[in-house]
């Protein structure tokens, strides 16, 4: 049943792209991989290291694969994370080749004593209706920055999600200003993309929390993302573990 349902949804979406006509969509490449690590901003931040143990990841590789689903080329980007404890999670995110709509997500988290702790498979275009062609995977975002329009002060959206039960949250990036950026992997001329949100539209509990406290937790996200192609992120800064939480920063270590 999902396999028919799949192939349903798969050929709507490809004649609703078909029918929105305009240029295609920028198209994932398939590149090098990129490591990236994870730390904090603060340095004299304190964290529990056993609070959240699947959430502490501190490096994590992303690579793009041409592939196949049921006949029609697509894209699989592909990450892995690590965490200080030795678990890692490996993602695969499928999407359409031409469209770039996002098709599938697979998850699988392993522990350090290679025992599987999560798995799951989310088949988007079995929701299509609630989720736009603009979607992307929350943690799709070192691949999303490929694709932005790096035109300083041209605001462009994006639909996050963080699965199929979930209604997507509307993201704006920003481009803001051309800077030099110095991270292990070495220095890079970049665009600061200031990352926003469409707080009038946020899913579930957000909706009934106070406009000041969804500032503070919705704000100081700064993506940078290479100017010249294939436009990789280099940096991405902000309270990557929600309010409260110590600033850090993803900074790119290595391109092989």
């Amino acid at each position: 049943m999902v396999r028919r349902s799949l192939t349903i949804g798969l050929a709507l979406a490809l004649l609703l792209a078909a029918s929105a006509g305009g240029a295609p969509a920028p198209q994932y490449s398939s590149a090098a991989h990129r490591d990236y690590r994870i730390r904090n901003v603060d340095p004299e931040s304190k964290e529990d290291p056993n609070n959240r143990r699947l959430w502490q990841m501190v490096e994590f590789s992303v690579w793009t694969e041409d592939a196949v689903l049921e006949g029609r080329p697509v894209k699989v980007l592909r990450r892995e994370d690590k965490s200080n404890k030795g678990d890692h999670t490996s993602s695969e995110f499928t999407v359409d080749a031409e469209t770039n709509r996002l098709l599938k997500v697979s998850r699988r988290t392993v522990s350090r004593q290679n025992k599987v702790l999560q798995e799951s498979t989310d088949y988007y275009l079995n929701h299509f209706y609630r989720f736009p062609a603009r979607t992307i995977h929350g943690d799709m975002l070192p691949f999303a920055a490929e694709k932005m329009d790096l035109t300083i002060g041209k605001r462009q959206d994006v639909y996050v999600a963080f699965g199929v039960s979930n209604e997507p949250w509307q993201v704006f990036f920003i481009p803001e200003a051309e800077e030099m950026v110095t991270v292990p992997a070495g220095t890079f001329k970049c665009v600061r993309v200031k990352v926003d949100y469409n707080t009038d539209k946020l899913p579930g509990f957000f909706k009934i929390l106070p406009s000041f406290l969804l500032k503070q937790m919705m704000s100081g996200y700064t993506i940078w993302v290479m100017k010249d192609a294939p436009h990789f992120m280099i940096k991405f800064q902000g309270k990557l573990d929600g309010l409260g939480s110590p600033e850090k920063a993803q900074e790119l270590v290595k391109i092989k």
